[in-house]
């Protein structure tokens, strides 16, 4: 390819650019947005304000707000009430939905990776479907 091509594809690439990925730009704020205000929710007590960011599949499957509370103490204690955290990448998970990588740091220092699975409803909107919390190796702070 000679030098006049490569500046021609390039400058088309970029001129498409912002119009391909201005929906998955607009889905990773809200699925920050998202995750901010469930973790503000579990912080504040709402159980009720953090169960409805979950599916209707969770929601279904826990029943109750209660339930839901109960099962995220036991199981993913550090999103209640982080130290800090950090979002990362979105990527594609198995099954093509978007997930949402976030760095968690707990009150005790333990650091742990959250991926949030996004489900969209025939609304347009977004739903957390579930999340997989790993604790980082060797990554206290």
């Amino acid at each position: 390819m000679n030098r006049r091509s490569f500046l021609i594809t390039a400058a088309t690439l970029l001129a498409v650019s912002p119009v391909t990925t201005q929906p998955l730009l607009a889905d990773e704020q809200r699925f920050r947005q998202i995750i901010t205000s469930q973790i503000e929710a579990f912080r504040s007590g709402d159980g009720e304000a953090a169960f409805d960011f979950a599916s209707p599949y969770l929601q279904m499957r826990f029943r109750t707000a209660e339930n839901f509370i109960a099962m995220v103490n036991r199981g993913y204690a550090a999103v209640i009430d982080p130290r800090r955290y950090n979002f990362k990448q979105v990527t594609k998970g198995s099954e093509g939905e978007p997930v949402q990588t976030v760095e968690i740091i707990d009150r005790q220092g333990r650091v742990w990776t959250a991926r949030y699975s996004f489900e969209q409803q025939s609304d347009g909107s977004w739903r957390i479907a579930a999340v997989r919390l790993d604790k980082a190796p060797g990554a206290d702070v």
